[in-house]
Parts: C-alpha cells; sequence; structure tokens
C-alpha cells in the first residue's frame, strides 16, 4: 500500500464517536491556508487528517493527527486518504508553483475522489478571474474575464468544480484577496515589511493611496469552520467572496504604526529591475504579468457571506492581524 499511517492518536474507537465525529482531510497542511484551516477545524470539534508526501514536515502542532504518505498527484493516494472523510481542504500547488496543466490535472485527482465519495470540497478562489476594468466592485455572480495566463488557468480548475458538483461533489469556494497570517511564508507582506533600526519599511507595490484587498487568514479559516457548519442547506455549488481588508498602503503604515509605536518608512518596490530580470527568472515573469493587481482596485462584496452567516463573519482589526501575522513587536 502507498499509503501508510504516520500517527494516529486517537484512541477513541467506540461506534458512537466514530459516527458523529466531522472528519476532513486537509491536502497542504504545510501551507498557510491549509494550517489554519486546519488549526480552526480543530478547534471546532473536527477530526482531521494530512495527506502529505513527506510526513516529516508535519508542522508540531498537528504532532496529534493522523498523517498518511502520499502525492496530491496521485488518484489513488487521494482516494485512500479521503475514506472515513467528510470534506477536503484543498490547499496544495504544482511543485514550485509550476502553472501549466500539471495544476488543472492535479485538482482533476481531488475532484475525481469528491465526486465518486460525495464529499464536499472546500477551495481557496482568488481575483486572477476578473478584469479589473469590470469593476471595482465584484460580486459572486460578476462576470468572469481574466486577462493573464494564471487568471485563464485558476477559472479552468473552478470550471472543473463545477463539473464536480453537477457529479455528486459538494464544492464551496471562498474568493480572497492576498494573504496575510502566521507561518505563511510566501505572503506578499512577509516580503514587504522589514524591522529597520529607526522602526519599519514598507515596500508599496503599486500606488500608495490605492486599495488593495488582503485576507487574514485566522479569519478566512474560521469563516470556513462556520460555513461548513451549514453546508447541508448549501447547494452543490457555492462561491462566497470574502471581503478582508480593501485598505491602501497608507492604511498599512498607519496600522503598523498603532501596532508597533514605531515610525514606518514606505519605499516602492524596483519593478523596473525586475523587468529587467523577467528573461532569466520564471518567477520574476510571473511577478510582471500579475502587476496589474496592485494598479486596480478589486474589491470584493460580502453581502452573500453575511447572509448566510447571520453577519457573523470573523473579523480582525488590521492592527491586531499585524502583530499575531508575527510581522510586527509590539511595544
Amino acid at each position: 500500500m502507498r499509503i501508510t499511517i504516520i500517527f494516529n492518536t486517537n484512541t477513541d474507537k467506540s461506534p458512537q464517536r466514530r459516527k458523529t465525529m466531522k472528519k476532513a482531510l486537509i491536502m497542504g497542511i504545510t501551507g498557510g491556508f491549509g494550517r489554519h484551516v486546519a488549526q480552526s477545524l480543530l478547534n471546532h470539534d473536527w477530526q482531521i487528517k494530512a495527506l502529505m508526501r513527506h510526513p516529516e514536515n508535519l508542522p508540531e502542532q498537528f504532532n496529534d493527527i493522523e498523517v498518511l504518505k502520499g502525492d496530491a498527484t496521485n488518484r489513488t493516494d487521494i482516494d485512500k486518504a479521503a475514506n472515513e472523510a467528510d470534506v477536503i481542504i484543498y490547499g496544495v500547488n504544482p511543485a514550485n508553483y509550476a502553472w501549466d496543466d500539471a495544476v488543472l490535472s492535479m485538482l482533476d485527482n481531488t475532484a475525481s475522489v469528491a465526486e465518486d465519495r460525495e464529499l464536499t470540497i472546500i477551495f481557496p478562489g482568488n481575483v486572477y478571474i476578473f478584469d479589473p476594468s469590470d469593476g471595482p466592485d465584484f460580486l459572486e455572480t460578476s462576470i468572469r474575464n481574466p486577462i493573464t495566463s494564471k487568471g485563464t488557468m485558476r477559472l479552468k480548475m473552478e470550471d472543473r468544480l463545477k463539473l464536480a458538483s453537477d457529479k455528486g461533489a459538494q464544492v464551496i469556494i471562498m474568493r480572497m484577496g492576498d494573504f496575510m497570517g502566521l507561518d505563511a511564508n510566501s505572503t506578499w507582506l512577509k516580503q514587504i515589511i522589514k524591522r529597520t533600526k529607526k522602526g519599519y519599511s514598507l515596500t508599496a507595490t503599486g500606488p500608495q493611496y490605492l486599495k488593495h484587498t488582503w485576507a487574514n487568514l485566522p479569519d478566512v479559516a474560521n469563516t470556513i469552520s462556520k460555513l461548513l457548519e451549514k453546508r447541508k442547506g448549501l447547494g452543490p455549488f457555492s462561491e462566497f467572496n470574502f471581503k478582508g481588508y480593501q485598505v491602501s498602503f497608507n492604511d498599512i503604515a498607519k496600522a503598523i504604526q498603532e501596532s508597533s509605536h514605531s515610525s514606518v518608512t514606505i519605499k516602492q518596490f524596483p519593478w523596473l529591475i525586475i523587468k529587467l530580470l523577467t528573461p532569466f527568472s520564471a518567477l520574476f515573469s510571473g511577478l510582471i504579468e500579475m502587476r496589474y493587481l496592485w494598479n486596480y482596485e478589486i474589491n470584493l462584496d460580502e453581502k452573500k457571506l453575511a447572509r448566510v452567516l447571520d453577519g457573523k463573519i470573523p473579523h480582525t482589526a488590521l492592527s491586531q492581524a499585524l502583530l499575531d501575522s508575527g510581522l510586527l513587536k509590539s511595544q
């Protein structure tokens, strides 16, 4: 058997316990999204297990969960890992974030398993599928008109999930802006907020006054936990916008000052240097392709989410979220 149990410390084997326990399979537990959703589900009395290529990389906070060795590119591995699960949290990406057909084929494996087992998939959507000129405000029903190759691929992924919902799975897409949160190491804020001798520097990747959409992962994760409690009342395919923070770099600088009681210097991101290096770096080429996101507002309207959750959408003040993310030191 390719999948092997590495940890399994749940000793309660009673039939009633097995019948009533809510179970979720986390795919991508080492990433920011997967890690925060896993923790929130644990806090809300879910049993979780993780599918990992390298179980030795399991975050210490999850040492007591069940871990199964396997690969998201292998449908058999996913199918075995999904045994007895009710929900699959999809937080994985191909190695090196390869944005070619690999990302779609990997999702297809999970979608097929969810179809066969009639499971719920939680999928993190983003704003790549929108054309900013159709905004700046976007609803769940707004036109999908991606203007980049990454946006086109994301739209194909969501189309695949829609197909899965037609074939027995339940799909919930949570659409968000850029992430912030503890242990989310690949986030933009991790790169553009730096401690200095005199306080902090904030590197603005776009106009300082222009609003950008951010999502605090602990709030996102708790929102997902709340939605899962209501999933039986949702349809086969549901999309929800998560507003998060719609703030400018000036707003972020002010929040840093409030949180840290330190001065903040704003400087500009070196886009010209990045552009010159694009022939030599796929990463830099990708940054240039998505630069437009910093030059236009894409604001997510969350009225639908508010209706479903009776207005009780988890929300942490920006200044506190920056502290909780480990980006600042309180003084």
